[in-house]
């Protein structure tokens, strides 16, 4: 996944296993039967946690209306794993997790990852910014694109500002989307690394954000 470019100035491993809240087991929509070795998974605040193996599907439970709050605390409530899950057709084995939030930039910058329940690896990992004012938005959203390696392009169908472009990562071959919005007052944007989609989970996912910003 990508790193902010030179936007998030943070060291690669430092927040990976951070999260905001204290570690609490998911709980099983099924009766199946747990393995003695399972061990609890961290929550967030995240509107849904996704499905661990043997759960129900991903369109169940309902993902929350879309709502802007106020203020932008942090990036786990922007985007369920079961809100991804349902975008992509497919259900995710992973969790949401809050990590610690850089502050050298214009505003925090809030990261939520999203680790595979098996092996630790990082599926997807979103950033949430916003910036105090909208005058300046065109420029704040240039600088935000630092992390694109290409012309970004345009996602469309979507009530909004979002592009997709390739990470500055080298040998990453994910996808970089990103999603800006004049709200509260503020410019606020968003990013979410993924790997490469089909064109309609892209327009799904950023027009959630959109809303959600």
């Amino acid at each position: 996944m990508g790193n902010r470019g030179g936007i998030l100035v943070t060291a690669g491993a430092l927040a990976l296993l951070t999260a905001c809240s204290t570690p609490a087991p998911v709980a099983s929509t099924t009766t199946s039967a747990v393995s003695p070795t399972t061990k609890a998974v961290p929550s967030s605040d995240a509107p849904a946690l996704g499905n661990g193996p043997g759960s129900q599907p991903p369109t169940t439970p309902q993902p929350p209306p879309p709502r802007s709050p106020d203020k932008v605390t942090s990036a786990c409530p922007f985007l369920g794993v079961t809100e991804v899950s349902a975008a992509m057709g497919a259900a995710l084995d992973t969790w949401a997790e809050e990590a610690e939030p850089d502050r050298h930039w214009r505003g925090p910058i809030f990261r939520c990852d999203y680790p595979s329940r098996v092996g630790g690896r990082q599926l997807q990992q979103l950033y949430v910014a916003a910036v105090p004012g909208t005058g300046r938005f065109d420029a704040v959203l240039k600088e935000w694109s630092q992390e694109c390696a290409d012309v970004a392009k345009p996602i469309a169908g979507v009530t909004g500002t979002a592009h997709t472009c390739s990470p500055t990562t080298p040998g990453k071959e994910g996808v970089v989307l990103l999603v800006a919005k004049k709200s509260h007052g503020e410019t606020r944007l968003a990013e979410l690394d993924l790997s490469p989609q089909r064109t309609e989970v892209y327009v799904k996912i950023a027009q959630l954000l959109t809303d959600r910003l």
